[in-house]
């Protein structure tokens, strides 16, 4: 059989797409549903459909087709407008792994959208997403998917040199819960260009990780990565709930009065896995109490590396 052009699967995966939104089966399609349309075709996470897709030209390993996120393990990773899908790590081997992360690449670089299947209103029922491979990294092993029925604007993480806005106007959704737009694209760049790492203790799991804004979104700050840093959960807390700051020439953390380091579990410095980067002067607390970024814009020296 002839190779098929990228061209020609976009559009054969635009015209599933609207095939499962005309059959009212966004929000509610079963397994043989997605099945006889090779959207998914199995139990594990990524689906490669590799018969097909590797007919493709120039793409012999194949590209993703459609990927699942039962949200059993990393349900914050999930936002309206995108997903932060972790690699494949599996007993499987490690060659099937790594071929499915580069044919999930692949579905970026060709710019093909894949199918997102999450769960749906019953058990046995599933919710289809139309999403976008913008971005991945390979220290942190994510890729970052956006959602939408073309491939959503992306700009990658900005260069430290790049001008810096702290201060933000954005819309927010009202719905059952507040959302933020962008909100998985800033937790992606702040890991990805800082690493997966707490950058006040050695807490370095993933799912425990947050990416904290240094000036607050109560203040309007930005979702520029520059206005984040890795934070565990814990110490995303104490942060807001400014039982430390971190001083902005030094760069050590300095407890709240009547506090010390050990007893907040953090470490005398701020350090980052990659911490080659600039940021903005920042003091602690989301309620800009203690917040030099609120009075000022002026570029840091690299945070250290550990």
């Amino acid at each position: 059989m002839a190779d098929m052009t990228v061209e020609e699967e976009r559009k054969r995966r635009q015209d599933l797409w609207a095939d499962l939104e005309a059959r009212d089966l966004v929000t509610r399609a079963r397994a043989e549903d997605l099945r006889q349309r090779r959207i998914y075709g199995g139990a594990q996470g990524i689906w490669v459909d590799k018969d097909h897709t590797g007919q493709i030209a120039g793409n012999d390993g194949g590209i993703t087709v459609g990927i699942l996120h039962t949200g059993r393990h990393y349900p914050d990773d999930l936002s309206e407008d995108g997903v932060i899908y972790h690699y494949p790590k599996t007993k499987r081997g490690g060659a099937r792994d790594g071929s499915e992360i580069e044919a999930t690449k692949n579905a970026g670089r060709c710019e093909l959208p894949i199918f997102v299947i999450l769960p749906g209103p019953a058990h046995d029922t599933r919710s289809v997403r139309l999403g976008w491979v913008t971005d991945w990294d390979d220290n942190s092993s994510h890729f970052l998917i956006l959602f939408g029925q073309q491939k959503p604007v992306y700009e990658p993480p900005a260069s430290e040199a790049a001008p810096f806005t702290l201060f933000t106007v954005e819309s927010t959704k009202r719905a059952s819960v507040r959302v933020r737009p962008g909100q998985q694209r800033f937790r992606f760049q702040v890991l990805k260009e800082y690493g997966s790492k707490c950058a006040v203790c050695s807490i370095s799991h993933s799912l425990l990780l947050h990416a904290a804004h240094l000036c607050g979104k109560a203040a309007k700050g930005s979702d520029d990565w520059r206005n984040g840093l890795p934070l565990c959960a814990t110490h995303h807390v104490a942060f807001d709930a400014d039982l430390f700051a971190i001083h902005p020439d030094t760069l050590e953390i300095e407890p709240a009065d009547g506090l010390d380091r050990e007893t907040l579990g953090v470490q005398q410095r701020l350090a980052t896995m990659r911490g080659d980067h600039t940021s903005t002067r920042y003091g602690g607390g989301s309620n800009g109490s203690k917040r030099n970024c609120l009075l000022n814009q002026i570029p840091r020296p690299p945070f250290p590396r550990e």
